[in-house]
């Protein structure tokens, strides 16, 4: 999502003559942000790696990872 982004923010700059009206580039731009934003909010929401529950129950070892002296 942000290399379509990207893509579309360097359009105006590639494609348009510089001296083009200036409503075109800020639509492209407005455009570009609001992808850019969804696919920000995309990967913010994806769930990461959790910690096995199993591991966190099992207490036979000391922190250090060695096995309890007993």
């Amino acid at each position: 999502m942000s290399a379509i982004s990207a893509a579309i923010c360097a359009v105006p700059t590639l494609v348009l003559p510089a001296d083009s009206p200036n409503a075109p580039k800020v639509a492209l731009l407005a455009v570009a942000t609001v992808i850019f934003i969804v696919g920000v909010a995309r990967v913010r929401s994806e769930e990461g790696p959790r910690p096995h529950t199993d591991h966190m129950a099992d207490r036979t070892e000391d922190p250090i990872g060695d096995p309890p002296r007993g």
